[in-house]
């Protein structure tokens, strides 16, 4: 995780372009743990169990997204004057910074019947803001209801979302002065 001091040497390279990565240690991880479900799954497959499909299938799938972050350009942040662009699995989403505001920090909080707070903790926790120029008028108010905002960035780019939100909102300031 970035301190605040690479927070500051990032911000000293306005008005870019500056490129953030996604983390591949992260995306290795979630590799990792996908694949050793779908090994479970086959398994449960193998002895006659029906819940291995679901498993095999629902895990399956995040070791191909995981996969494909992997891979060079998959996922990344790029921030210059104008805007910024976010690309995951290789599709690019590009904001300018007159549209976006209110760059928060928002963190899943699942019903406490559902997971102890000591399992909390685990959930990620992601960056959120308002555009003012949505691409679907229906995910936005779908955004607006589940977390406050109309949009959000896809990955935190080896920053904790507090650190990211810093930055992302100190180079709007930047750019629109």
């Amino acid at each position: 995780m970035a301190s605040h001091g690479d927070i500051v040497e990032i911000l000293a390279r306005f008005p870019g372009p500056v490129t953030l990565y996604s983390s591949r240690k992260k995306w290795l991880l979630i590799f990792g743990i996908s694949a050793a479900f779908v090994v479970v799954g086959y398994w449960m497959i193998q002895d006659d169990e029906w819940m291995g499909w679901p498993g095999l299938l629902f895990f399956g799938l995040g070791a191909l997204v995981a996969a494909a972050m992997l891979l060079p350009g998959a996922g990344a942040l790029s921030l210059d004057r104008e805007g910024f662009e976010a690309t995951t699995l290789f599709r690019r989403h590009r904001t300018r910074w007159r549209n976006a505001s209110s760059f928060d920090v928002w963190e899943m909080k699942p019903p406490q019947i559902w997971s102890p707070k000591s399992l909390q903790k685990l959930l990620p926790k992601n960056v959120v803001f308002d555009d003012s120029e949505p691409k679907s008028g229906r995910m936005a108010a779908a955004n607006i209801a589940i977390c406050g905002h109309t949009s959000g960035l896809p990955d935190t780019y080896g920053l904790s979302a507090e650190a990211l939100a810093q930055l992302m909102t100190q180079w709007r300031e930047r750019a629109l002065r």
